[in-house]
């Protein structure tokens, strides 16, 4: 079941991203913007739409974008890949934002998830980027009538 995000979730969504955070976080700097903390921030930001994907009562996968229509977190826990829990998160957001008007979506990937989000017909616009305690590729895919 896809749901909007709530404070209460703030923990559980931290944990499942923390496998990840070696992916794209160059040092403590980066690994801080993904903490439960910053979590709670991103969810008490207004233009901020966040996602979870549960099933059991358990949080398998997030998603969040700002209302510009840059994705800032694309997760599924491990062991619920494959499943396509995923890409049901993403047709879910695609299409809200595809109705809200939005002619393009952006995202900074994890070089690791760079395949995944050509799948989803996204394609590159810069070489690898270190910021912000960050390494990332940031990506692009237009929205079509």
């Amino acid at each position: 079941m896809i749901r909007h995000a709530k404070i209460e979730d703030a923990a559980a969504i931290a944990l499942l991203i923390e496998p990840y955070i070696d992916d794209f976080a160059v040092n403590q700097s980066g690994r801080e913007k993904l903490n439960q903390e910053a979590i709670e921030t991103l969810l008490h930001t207004e233009c901020i739409h966040y996602y979870v994907y549960t099933q059991h009562q358990q949080i398998c996968a997030v998603i969040a974008y700002k209302e510009s229509g840059h994705l800032i977190h694309f997760f599924t826990a491990r062991p619920m890949q494959k499943q396509g829990i995923g890409r049901k998160l993403w047709n879910f957001i695609e299409a809200e934002l595809h109705q809200s008007g939005t002619s393009c979506i952006t995202v900074n990937s994890s070089c690791s998830a760079q395949p995944v989000y050509e799948k989803l017909g996204f394609h590159s616009v810069s070489a690898v980027i270190e910021a912000n305690g960050l390494r990332f590729i940031q990506m692009r895919k237009a929205l079509t009538a």
